[in-house]
């Protein structure tokens, strides 16, 4: 199996919200939830879920756009 996921190093759902509305042009401040603020009984996620690209490197595949390019695109096209 091989994971693929956008360059531009390993963030936080709070560092992706925050990109969001800075690209967007919002002012509004984003403020981090601690799993224990959120509360655990919402939803099972894993503490670390990160993905490994190395075996697509390793098989010679180029490295996908950085993740804040492809936000960027994104909300291009969506007349951000």
């Amino acid at each position: 199996y091989y994971h693929a996921t956008n360059e531009g190093g390993y963030i936080s759902w709070y560092d992706f919200a925050k990109e969001i509305y800075r690209q967007a042009g919002y002012q509004t401040k984003v403020l981090p939830v601690t799993t224990a603020e959120y509360g655990l009984n919402k939803a099972a996620r894993p503490f670390n879920s990160r993905l490994d690209k190395g075996k697509l490197a390793e098989a010679g595949f180029t490295p996908l756009p950085t993740w804040q390019d492809a936000l960027a695109r994104y909300l291009e096209e969506i007349g951000y």
